[in-house]
């Protein structure tokens, strides 16, 4: 049945999803028409929101481009690599492969979603290899589905976007609410079960999603099937400056200073992450992780390809964003379910407003700027958990990841596939954990 529902989806995603590029400015057309039509926004109002909302997020962009980066870098190093190849020999079969990637993906993107999301690409495009050379045939794009697993449960998990934000000081709805700690968001017990549900049982949704007619093997993609293995220049280093290149020295020594800072930081705040920090841990270990400055920094500008996507879309989402906030367009559709809510239904309600939300807006930290205000002055004036709320904005988030491909773009690159390819498949798991994920909010 899920076979047969997922060939069904493959094909209607294939026939009508375009370029994700070209969705963000089909959306912006229909943000721009539902805003002068729902609002009283006038059209030069219209257009200065527009241009507001592209700016305003250039640290957050840079912030996400940073998470993609070191966490490639650190699944790049010789280390990592050597890990992942082993990792690839365990399985004898396509869909214990896909158990098994759909699994691994769906726990590091929980533990962090940049590293988790890079490093589910590559295992998933060196399983494809492995399973090449031993002649098992496995449809490719589902490995590449397995691998966006990894942003099941983004929001859920250590780098969840809005639980963080509003745990760091200074944030923009410090004023309203103060900070809000992880105890009462990403490690609630409630949060904390639904995910290890989903942990358990998506793999088996995935690996039912398996063709048996159709099948592209990675081999039809433009994939390098021969495995390089990872190598270090032979030459010894003839001057001082090729000598500071070469030194691992070097990187012991900073990456070791980042993590006594680090220890530091725990030490006083506890298990308190932020993006900074998570950020800055990465960079520290793709440090210690690389045997030299030059082959770190190599390993960087090398997954800088896989971020153009979001340099390009995320100022556009960003437009559509501040068009959201500015002209009143986004607080209309989050007051259309607020006027039904009290203290126990309104994280569900916030849930349902993120879900439609997410269509426009696919960054979290965007999302929130539009929703949060909103949702949480109805939760202080309802009496309603404002953690709770604050996850009903991350599960619709998390779980629209499913239909939006806008951060699928990073995995895109690296396994040489294309939105539709994978889209298809991804649509199914929505259908199966946006109940699932309704239904733990209504019994919280």
């Amino acid at each position: 049945m899920l076979e047969k529902f997922g060939e069904k989806s493959e094909r209607l995603v294939r026939r009508y999803m375009p370029d994700p590029f070209v969705l963000v400015l089909l959306l912006t057309l229909v943000v721009f028409a539902l805003t002068l039509w729902i609002t009283p926004t006038q059209p030069s109002a219209l257009f200065r929101f527009w241009n507001m909302g592209f700016w305003e997020l250039l640290s957050f962009a840079m912030q996400m481009v940073l998470i993609v980066v070191t966490g490639e870098a650190i699944a790049e190093s010789a280390i990592v690599k050597k890990a992942l190849q082993k990792i690839c020999k365990i399985p004898r079969s396509a869909k214990s492969a896909v158990l098994l990637v759909t699994f691994i993906s769906i726990i590091l993107g929980w533990l962090h979603w940049g590293f988790g999301l890079v490093t589910a690409s590559l295992l998933s495009r060196e399983m494809a290899k492995v399973l090449h050379h031993k002649k098992i045939t496995i449809h490719y794009p589902i490995l590449g589905a397995a691998a966006y697993m990894s942003m099941l449960l983004w929001h859920a998990g250590t780098t969840a976007s809005a639980p963080l934000l509003i745990n760091t000081p200074g944030h923009f709805l410090e004023k309203q609410i103060g900070l809000i700690p992880l105890a009462q968001t990403i490690f609630l017990p409630v949060n904390l079960l639904v995910c290890a549900v989903l942990a358990v049982i998506t793999p088996f949704v995935i690996a039912g999603l398996l063709p048996r007619r159709g099948v592209r093997t990675v081999d039809h993609f433009d994939v390098t099937l021969k495995s390089v293995p990872h190598s270090y220049s032979s030459e010894k280093a003839k001057t001082f400056s090729e000598k500071l290149e070469t030194s691992y020295f070097i990187n012991a020594f900073v990456g070791a200073c980042g993590i006594a800072f680090l220890l530091q930081y725990f030490h006083n705040n506890g298990a308190d992450l932020n993006h900074n920090i998570v950020n800055f841990l990465l960079l520290c270990t793709g440090l210690l992780l690389h045997r030299n400055p030059m082959e770190y920094a190599k390993a960087v500008s090398n997954s800088m390809k896989g971020t153009a996507g979001i340099v390009l879309q995320f100022p556009f989402y960003g437009g559509i964003m501040g068009i959201l906030r500015e002209s009143g367009l986004g607080h209309e559709i989050a007051s259309v379910f607020v006027s039904h809510a009290d203290a126990n239904t309104l994280p569900f309600f916030a849930y349902i407003t993120s879900v439609i939300t997410k269509i426009f807006v696919p960054s979290g930290g965007g999302e929130w700027a539009v929703e949060g205000p909103v949702m949480l002055q109805a939760a202080k004036e309802l009496g309603a958990s404002l953690g709770l709320t604050t996850m009903g904005i991350a599960y619709g988030n998390m779980v629209g990841n499913m239909f939006q491909p806008f951060w699928a773009i990073p995995l895109l690159s690296i396994m040489g596939l294309k939105a539709k390819d994978i889209m298809g498949y991804c649509l199914i798991v929505f259908f199966f954990a946006f109940p699932l994920l309704g239904i733990a909010l209504l019994m919280s």
